[in-house]
Formats: structure tokens, C-alpha cells, sequence
């Protein structure tokens, strides 16, 4: 009976230690069960988990730059983006996204944005502020333009620049000087003066222009071929900031001078009060010499610059404004001294006078009250008809650009 006892008791042990066994087997199981799916749950979560924004874009929100007229030359209107009305521009006013600029027959404006960059808009100009915007992150600056009508001038500084037209897409980089036009035929043309750009057609044409290169791209976004531009002529006189005292002013001629560049056909020249030169006083087209008169200019300052134009008409950057004054002496003042004039040959056949000397560049002479050319060295040399025979003084005077006088008169014998 003992034995069936320890026999009973050792069976109840084992199966108690047989549940103990299964219960903590089941707990570790279900215990590496539960630690696998949660690293499953885990690993998928991390696999699904969407990445954070990279450190570059978060950087490169884009802040708008602001943008005011610094010029505003005769009607130029501004319709707000968001609105209908056309509101006359004020120098008050900014300018952003969106904004369309207007300007009228012989006006013009001068857009500065706080990046550095210029927008001349000319007249009859109809042009759209699509973008005004600079990356803080890299600090690139960029502004762009939708021009629909006219001409825009532009000067980039340090930043850069895109003029989109309906057919073509400029982008001028850094320190980059040029023009887009639109014509009324629906054309688009760039000129760059100075720097570098790429011009993309509609047709998906990708075109670089290096200083003074043209491209015009048609009506049908087909791009032509890339035109070498006229070089910019040099002014030489009146100097820079010269001031030409004449006693009387009504009756007095002033002398514009340049230099001649190299394959041109004929020069531009206008004359304006403004440096905006959209009311030209003068707007001489297709002037062949390297001289302009222009009398009687009342006393006031005046501004002037050359572009020269070759022999298919194509036209070259202009070159940087001059400025003179024109004014009368003072009480007790005089006159600028007389130029220098010597005469080197004067000889006389039949009624026709053959003059040969030297005076001063920019120099206004005549012989008898006609006018004699003046060379940018001061040389002249010309052929003169006289009205009677005999023996007779000849007046030759010349006039320098400050109003000094200098006045022979050689005696000469004229026989028919």
C-alpha cells in the first residue's frame, strides 16, 4: 500500500510538473511571438514611415522681393493682381506677383528691385510681373517678366533675370545688359549687350547669346539666325558735364561729335531732357555722319547718346548718355576762350575756293557763313563757291562748344 502511495503522489508530482513545464513554454512562445511582430510591426512602420522634408527644401521657401518705380515718365498706368481697375503709377507704389504695367505713346518708366535688378519699360508697353523671388538658402535671386507688347530694357546687377514673351523665354545671368522686344507682327527679338542668356522658343529651341548678339525668334516660334551687333559708338564731344556759355543762345549751334565704329551704315541719335529719353527733343534714325548740329537750344541741360546701325538696319546698344548744359555769361563773365584755327592752304580757282586747315574737335566753322565739316582731329578741308570775282576778304570762323570765337579773314583774288 506504501508503494501505491508514493506511487500515486510521484504521479501527481510529475504532472504537475508537467503543467508548470507547458504553462512557462507557452509564456516564453507566446512572449518571442508577440516580441516578433511587434519588430515586425516595427520594421514596417519604419519601411512606410514617409521621409522628412529635406533640409535643402525646407530651406528654399522662396521670400518675395519688393519692387518700386524709380522713374515714371508720362502716362503709365498699374492694374493690381486680383483687380480690374488700371490705377496711375506712383513711385510709392510696390510691386509684385502678378501686376500688370502699361505704358502709353512716348511714355516710360524705370522698374528697381531691391536685388539690383532694372526693368526700363518703354512706350507702348504692356508687361506682367510673373515672379519676384529669392531663395534663402542659396540666396539666388531671380526675376521674371511676361511681355506682351513693346520693348523692356534690362539690367541684371548680381542676380538674374527671365523675360518671357508669346513665342520665346530669355534668361540673362549676372551683370547682363539687353532688350526684348515684341513687334506688332507678333515677333520677339533679344538683344544682349553685354553678358550672357539663353533664349528658349515655344518649339523647344534652346539658343545662347553672348555680348552684342541678336536673336529673333517669328511669329510661329521658329528661331533665326544669331545677328552680331554694331559695336557702341564713343562720344567725344560735347565732354561729359560741360557747360557751353553762349551770349546769345537762340542764334548759337551746338556741335555733337562721336567716333566712327567700325562696318556701321548709319547712327541713331537722340537728344532728350531726361535720362529716360522717351520725349526725344531729337530722334535722328539713319544719320550718316559722325556730327550733329543742333541750334538755338535754349539754356537748360540736355542728355544724348549714339547707336550705331549697320548696313541690313540691325541697330547696337546705345552708348551711356551724355549730359552739357547750355547757359548764358554772367554779368562781367565772358565767353570761353577762342579756339585754335590756322589756315594751311587757301588757294582760289575760278569761283571756287579750295580751304585746308586745322582747329579744334568738336569745333562749329564756317567759310563766308557755310558750313565746313570738322574732323574728330580738328582737320577740315573743303571746297568753297564764292558769289563774285575780284579781290575780296574771306571770313572764317570758328566757334567752340563753350561760345569762344576765333575769326580770320585772308584776302583772296577771284577771277571768272
Amino acid at each position: 500500500m506504501a508503494q501505491d502511495k508514493d506511487k500515486s503522489k510521484r504521479s501527481t508530482d510529475d504532472l504537475l510538473d508537467w503543467f508548470t513545464v507547458s504553462y512557462r513554454s507557452i509564456y516564453i512562445t507566446v512572449g518571442v511571438v508577440l516580441a516578433l511582430a511587434g519588430g515586425g510591426f516595427y520594421w514596417w512602420w519604419k519601411t512606410h514611415e514617409p521621409p522628412p522634408p529635406p533640409q535643402a527644401e525646407i530651406a528654399a521657401t522662396a521670400t518675395a522681393t519688393s519692387a518700386s518705380f524709380a522713374s515714371i515718365d508720362g502716362s503709365v498706368q498699374v492694374k493690381k493682381a486680383g483687380r480690374l481697375a488700371w490705377m496711375p503709377a506712383s513711385k510709392e507704389m510696390s510691386l509684385s506677383t502678378g501686376d500688370l504695367v502699361r505704358t502709353g505713346s512716348g511714355a516710360g518708366a524705370e522698374i528697381r528691385y531691391t536685388n539690383g535688378i532694372v526693368l526700363h519699360v518703354r512706350e507702348d508697353t504692356l508687361m506682367a510681373i510673373e515672379e519676384t523671388t529669392e531663395d534663402p538658402g542659396s540666396k539666388r535671386q531671380r526675376v521674371t517678366a511676361q511681355l506682351q507688347s513693346g520693348v523692356v530694357n534690362f539690367q541684371t546687377g548680381g542676380a538674374s533675370t527671365t523675360i518671357q514673351t508669346p513665342v520665346s523665354r530669355t534668361t540673362a545671368g549676372q551683370n547682363a545688359v539687353g532688350d526684348v522686344a515684341v513687334s506688332q507682327t507678333g515677333e520677339g527679338t533679344t538683344k544682349l549687350f553685354r553678358g550672357e542668356g539663353t533664349v528658349e522658343t515655344v518649339r523647344g529651341e534652346r539658343i545662347t547669346l553672348t555680348a552684342n548678339e541678336s536673336l529673333t525668334v517669328d511669329a510661329g516660334g521658329k528661331a533665326g539666325e544669331k545677328v552680331a551687333l554694331p559695336p557702341v559708338p564713343i562720344l567725344e564731344a560735347p565732354p561729359h558735364q560741360a557747360e557751353i556759355s553762349y551770349v546769345n543762345p537762340a542764334d548759337s549751334t551746338t556741335l555733337l561729335a562721336w567716333k566712327e565704329v567700325k562696318g556701321a551704315a548709319g547712327y541713331h541719335v537722340v537728344v532728350d531732357f531726361t535720362t529716360s529719353f522717351v520725349r526725344p527733343l531729337v530722334d535722328q534714325k539713319g544719320w550718316k555722319a559722325l556730327r550733329l548740329e543742333l541750334r538755338g537750344l535754349d539754356v537748360g541741360k540736355y542728355y544724348w547718346k549714339v547707336a550705331a546701325v549697320d548696313a541690313n538696319g540691325v541697330e547696337g546698344s546705345f552708348s551711356e548718355f551724355s549730359r552739357f548744359s547750355v547757359t548764358r555769361p554772367g554779368p562781367g563773365q565772358a565767353a570761353d576762350a577762342p579756339p585754335h584755327l590756322s589756315i594751311e592752304s587757301l588757294e582760289p580757282s575760278s569761283n571756287i575756293l579750295h580751304v585746308k586747315g586745322r582747329t579744334e574737335p568738336g569745333v562749329s566753322l564756317t567759310v563766308n557763313g557755310q558750313r565746313v565739316d570738322v574732323q574728330t582731329d580738328g582737320t577740315f578741308n573743303e571746297f568753297i563757291t564764292l558769289d563774285k570775282a575780284g579781290k575780296q576778304a574771306v571770313v572764317i570762323r570758328a566757334t567752340s562748344i563753350g561760345g569762344g570765337v576765333n575769326e580770320l579773314k585772308p584776302t583772296v583774288v577771284v577771277t571768272y
